[in-house]
């Protein structure tokens, strides 16, 4: 499975309603597994500065206007909460920040508007921008190397954790929660190395209707020949540091308006 990690994201990328219809078609077994996502926290320390939404237009310093009716668009927004914990339980770390579709996730959202694309499993991928990630991964299949990122997914046997995780340390857990209004993705791992958190990324596996026109959800679920890519995600103004024994604890709520 090729894995895309374009780190130049569009912010606030416009897409149609519909493709929020079609994402909660994701397996029922899925949504029950993630009642168990954790509250989204209250105090925010957002990585970066607020940026004018689409629906607004400037007209001097410090002003805006609303657009004109019928201009707003469709936003897809992607709110990142990531705790560091320390063995003991105690809390090193908090930090809330959004991301941006991914130019991979607008063709996989597309193909599920088109019919192309059945969705599959998850996944929550942590990557160091430059020098050590928190989890060091040695692998001697396809060639050989060290990767520096965590991946963290569902189960083994589904992708993208059949393809990704025989190159990446990953952990398994994570939850899925399909909610009135936003899905909800959540899951833990503890670093087995000093390092940091550059990078953070959705990833979702899916399959198409030329590998099989009648394939539903439920069957892509399992399908170890499912293609996989990135969804949404960003690179973070501040890195978030983190030691080994620490626990990571991420989740994303993923929202259209």
């Amino acid at each position: 499975m090729k894995r895309v990690m374009d780190l130049s994201f569009p912010v606030w990328s416009r897409l149609s309603l519909a493709a929020f219809a079609l994402v909660l078609m994701a397996p029922a077994g899925q949504a029950a597994l993630g009642q168990q996502a954790a509250a989204k926290p209250q105090s925010v320390s957002a990585s970066g500065a607020s940026q004018p939404t689409a629906a607004q237009t400037a007209t001097g310093a410090g002003e805006t206007n609303p657009a004109k009716p019928g201009h707003e668009g469709i936003a897809v927004h992607g709110h990142w909460v990531i705790d560091v914990r320390n063995p003991d339980g105690s809390l090193a770390q908090h930090r809330e920040f959004e991301n941006s579709l991914n130019p991979t996730g607008q063709k996989i959202l597309t193909g599920l508007l088109g019919s192309a694309n059945v969705l599959g499993d998850w996944a929550i991928v942590l990557t160091p921008e430059s020098g050590n990630g928190p989890c060091s991964f040695t692998y001697t299949v396809k060639g050989g190397g060290t990767t520096q990122g965590c991946e963290i997914v569902r189960v083994l046997t589904t992708q993208p954790a059949v393809n990704d995780c025989v190159t990446s340390l990953c952990s398994t857990g994570l939850t899925y929660a399909v909610n009135t209004t936003s899905i909800v993705l959540a899951g833990t791992v503890i670093a087995n190395q000093t390092g940091t958190i550059g990078n953070v990324f959705s990833e979702v596996a899916y399959c198409t209707t030329v590998q099989d026109s009648t394939l539903s959800p439920a069957a892509c679920v399992p399908n170890t020949g499912s293609l996989g890519g990135i969804l949404t995600g960003t690179q973070l103004a501040t890195p978030i540091s983190v030691t080994a024994g620490q626990q990571i604890q991420a989740s994303v709520t993923i929202s259209f308006s």
